[in-house]
């Protein structure tokens, strides 16, 4: 072991905002499950010739049989699928009562309201309002709002109060200390696109433009006649033209040339991680000189901000309401929709956001801490040696694409190499560069890796997503181990801090091991991505549009003061001074790009294990950090009949032996949880298994009975914990 790995003593504790029970209660009758494992036992018994009516559960169109044998057997097959076919009906029926039920719930209608108003109101609703009986399109609704309650009762996700923003901390001694009685606090956020919007419709008013700020981003030609008179404090438009000489129209053509170009600002806003836009905008308002233009953007902002803060206190009745009132508020004042992404379902495709503490809050002794640390290890070094590899694949594509070419500017590197690469790849667990190893294979595979780990010197980092396994809170200190993910990053201060009680100790870790390497760690700064953003704690390289607010900072480099060089084995960043330094990449989805990744400080990544078939769960000294996989054939879950479609959620759930899967497909970004138990899911099924190419089935683990996280009340939670990992070099 080359490393001392540490767990940060600050951490995330990500859960689902609903209970678990409320999804498993949404399951069928034992009835009918045994039912349907009668239809299943009888099939093979059957012909050959009968498996296309078997995989539609249609005996109507059954070939006629040739010998006594299958004609026994198809008669009997035939009256089990009768009474499979009646008792699915009855359980169908109650499936959706139940669902109704959940459905109606208080929070339930408002978290589908928050997702996506117009589902709410086109779907949610009238759906709640109809009977049971459902024919084509309301079992579309159906399906619909069954996946909105399996994200809320089962995706860890951070959005609301169906994923509240949960905290844990290190505390002396040993075992775990769960807490469930915390007050949940609720903040609504103005969305950093649409402060932008704003500020880009004040910018646009001819009457406001005179008195104006514009500032210099840095940059530019020398010699510029506007530049040379735009520093970091700016100049307001009507004295830049006394200034310069330039006449007004000609001055605001140049202007809105450099605005495009990124190398001027208008001094409005508070750049891109301002979480109070409106306040920031009405201060620099009240600066302007009065006027009724001026007035008139005062009010503008005003009702904005009272509407937001009115939203933000108002119980669930009122809220649609006042939605409505902030959109149109804001449609007024810009002209532009007040909702983008076409309804989609995740945050910041609205005016507002909002974020929710949580009732939990977790302490884990010191002494239990130390002991995941060791059994942690060697899953950490078997990542250092995988990302290590992924690393090294990912600079030599980067190399042959660019070719036999000298030193680049980060600026001509990342244009160069976004022509060969394609930058927005979404979010896929393994990165397509990567080697994946052969499961059957993986007990010598992670031990080779191991060994490889111990001759690749430096600190590494990676923040991890830790499955305990337990009963309960209790069960903590023994509980097995289940590394979900490990992504390469810090817990820097961002997004997740927002509802931390204390902001400044939750990224006090990063930046201490940031300081620790001298500068040689240059953040890769790409601004906010929809609500989330990310502050490294050190010297950053602004991949993103410049703001005004960047004029001057010591510690903001320009894309072109970095130099990207040939170094062996890769390619490396060089700072102004001359000085080689790796990046820190904050975003998933650029740690697998190959042009950052090859620049990146030595990556730590998780593997993945494939065959074919079924794959059985990957462990390393007990700690599981691939849960079991089966692949599934698309073709068998589009069956036309849905007691078809859970006939086959039955069969798989023989081959899996458990009750849940997450089922993945290649179109989808994110995974579904499929209960195999359930008529609601032979609906989802199809919509998953429709053009998906290749679908892939992993066990829930921890699964329902290792829910360790419960309320007051002893409701189960889904949850991981979310921490941070620096493993210091020994040597």
């Amino acid at each position: 072991m080359t490393r001392r790995w540490r767990l940060g003593r600050v951490f995330v504790v990500r859960h689902a905002g609903m209970p678990f029970d409320w999804l498993e209660g949404l399951g069928a009758p034992e009835e009918l499950l045994r039912l349907a494992d009668e239809v299943i036992d009888l099939e093979a018994a059957l012909p050959a010739a009968a498996a296309e009516a078997v995989l539609e559960c249609a005996p109507e169109r059954l070939p006629a049989a040739r010998s006594q044998a299958h004609r026994e057997a198809v008669a009997t097959w035939r009256a089990a699928v009768d009474h499979y076919r009646h008792a699915y009906e009855k359980a169908d029926v109650s499936a959706t009562e139940a669902l109704h039920l959940v459905l109606d719930r208080e929070e339930v209608r408002e978290a589908v309201y928050l997702s996506n108003p117009d589902a709410h109101r086109n779907m949610l609703e009238p759906f709640l309002a109809r009977g049971t009986a459902l024919n084509a399109r309301w079992r579309r609704a159906r399906r619909q709002m069954y996946t909105y309650v399996q994200r809320f009762c089962a995706k860890n996700e951070t959005v609301s109060f169906f994923g509240p923003m949960a905290y844990g901390a290190a505390r002396p001694g040993g075992g775990a200390v769960l807490r469930t009685d915390l007050h949940p606090v609720r903040r609504v956020f103005f969305s950093g696109w649409a402060a932008r919007e704003l500020c880009r419709t004040i910018a646009r008013s001819p009457r406001l433009l005179p008195d104006l700020t514009f500032c210099a981003t840095g940059g530019g030609p020398a010699g510029d006649p506007v530049l040379d008179r735009l520093g970091g404090e700016g100049a307001r438009f009507r004295t830049l033209a006394r200034a310069t000489g330039i006449p007004a129209r000609r001055l605001a053509e140049r202007l809105r040339a450099l605005l495009a170009e990124g190398l001027v600002d208008v001094r409005l806003g508070g750049g891109p991680y301002d979480l109070e836009p409106l306040h920031t905008l009405r201060r620099q308002l009240e600066e302007l000189p009065a006027t009724p233009d001026r007035d008139a953007w005062l009010g503008h902002v005003d009702r904005l901000e009272g509407l937001r803060a009115a939203l933000e206190a108002a119980p669930w009745p009122d809220r649609p309401r006042l939605v409505d009132a902030l959109e149109a508020a804001f449609t007024e004042a810009t002209g532009a929709p007040a909702r983008r992404g076409a309804g989609a379902t995740y945050a910041d495709r609205a005016v507002f956001f909002e974020e929710c503490s949580s009732r939990f809050a977790l302490e884990v002794g010191d002494d239990l801490l130390a002991a995941w640390e060791r059994r942690l290890a060697p899953v950490l070094e078997m990542c250092v040696a995988h990302g290590h590899t992924a690393q090294r694949a990912a600079a030599d594509r980067v190399l042959a694409a660019l070719g036999d070419t000298g030193d680049l500017t980060l600026r001509e590197y990342a244009a160069r190499t976004g022509a060969a690469f394609d930058a927005t790849g979404g979010s896929a667990f393994q990165a397509d560069h990567a080697p994946v190893y052969p499961a059957p294979a993986h007990a010598a595979e992670t031990a080779r890796l191991r060994a490889a780990a111990g001759a690749l010197a430096g600190d590494r980092y990676a923040v991890i997503d830790l499955c305990p396994r337990a009963a309960d809170a209790s069960g903590l200190a023994g509980a097995g181990l289940v590394v979900a993910r490990v992504h390469h990053h810090l817990l820097v201060q961002g997004w997740l801090a927002g509802m931390h009680p204390d902001p400044g100790a939750f990224g006090a870790e990063a930046a201490a091991w940031v300081a620790e390497q001298g500068g040689r760690l240059v953040g890769l700064d790409f601004g906010r991505r929809n609500k989330g953003y990310y502050l490294f704690p050190g010297r950053r390289v602004a991949l993103r549009r410049p703001s005004w607010t960047d004029h001057g900072r010591a510690d903001l480099l320009r894309p072109e003061d970095v130099v990207v060089r040939r170094v062996p084995g890769g390619l490396r960043m060089r700072d102004p001074a001359g000085r080689d330094v790796s990046g820190y990449v904050p975003l998933s989805d650029f740690v697998k790009y190959p042009p950052y990744a090859a620049l990146s400080h030595p990556q730590v990544m998780h593997p993945s294990f494939t065959g074919d078939g079924a794959v059985p769960e990957v462990s390393v000294d007990g700690v599981a950090v691939q849960r079991p996989r089966w692949a599934v054939d698309p073709a068998r879950l589009t069956a036309r009949r849905p007691e078809a479609r859970f006939l086959e959620l039955r069969r798989l759930a023989r081959r899996a032996g458990v009750r849940f899967v997450f089922c993945r497909s290649g179109r989808e970004r994110k995974p579904y949880l499929l209960d195999l138990a359930s008529p609601l899911a032979a609906d989802l099924v199809a919509h998953i298994a429709k053009e998906a190419g290749t679908l892939v089935a992993e066990a829930m683990s921890p699964g329902p009975g290792e829910l360790w996280l419960r309320d007051d009340r002893g409701r189960r939670y889904t949850c991981e914990l979310r921490m941070q990992v620096v493993g210091r070099d020994a040597r």
